[in-house]
């Protein structure tokens, strides 16, 4: 009976690590086909949660100073809340900003049990955290962080699933990020050379200076631009 019992304990973790590991390359595969980065971290917390059961989700990105992760999404009404509230951790601060200046994986089986936990009123059930670091080669983009509702409710096999979606999400954002730099590019590239010919349609030069200080005001998003003339 011990021996059967050890089977059918062996074959349950098979059929898991299967599911997982299938789920893991159907959100890889979705993440792939998004360009838009909002859209793409929406996507990759409302599946995780949704495809391994987990209490939360979120993603944190590193703002330019590097010293800040700015929350970008989250699951239900907790991440809404944060995300309206614009939520941040600093580098080094919880498990998130931990998992960030390391640059590794951090595994909390009981947060109660760690002192560098930093607890969320928004979500009060959560007893296990794992933070995976989203990165391209040695720079870190950013952070993926999933909580569980019970004590050891998250594993080692829970980190490294999180952290190859992880791996895909930093190339996936970086292509969306590369991709909505070229299409600012391009929009500001037509958009001066509109500029160019409307000058060249004007008679006076002070009709060309106000065409050029009106439609770069515009273009630069400057509420309120003029020229003066002496």
């Amino acid at each position: 009976l011990e021996l059967d019992a050890i089977r059918a304990s062996l074959e349950q973790r098979v059929i898991e690590r299967t599911r997982l590991l299938e789920t893991s390359a159907e959100v890889s595969r979705r993440l792939s086909t998004i360009l838009d980065p909002q859209q793409l971290v929406k996507e990759v917390v409302d599946e995780v949660q949704r495809s391994f059961g987990y209490y939360h989700a979120h993603i944190y990105l590193l703002d330019e100073s590097n010293e800040v992760l700015r929350m970008v999404g989250g699951t239900g009404e907790a991440g809404r809340i944060m995300l309206e509230s614009g939520h941040r951790i600093g580098i080094g601060k919880g498990l998130v900003g931990r998992t960030a200046q390391i640059k590794q994986a951090v595994l909390v089986s009981d947060t109660l049990a760690d002192s560098g936990w930093l607890p969320n009123p928004l979500l009060p059930e959560t007893c296990s955290e794992v933070a995976v670091p989203i990165m391209i080669g040695e720079r870190v983009l950013g952070v993926l962080d999933v909580q569980q509702n019970r004590v050891n409710g998250l594993s080692s096999q829970d980190s490294e699933l999180l952290q190859s979606i992880a791996n895909q999400l930093a190339i996936a954002l970086q292509n969306a990020q590369q991709i909505e730099s070229a299409q600012r590019l391009t929009a500001r590239s037509i958009r001066s050379d509109l500029i160019v010919r409307q000058i060249q349609e004007t008679h006076t030069v002070r009709e060309a200076l106000q065409v050029a200080v009106r439609e770069l005001g515009r273009m630069l998003d400057i509420p309120k631009a003029q020229v003066n003339l002496d």
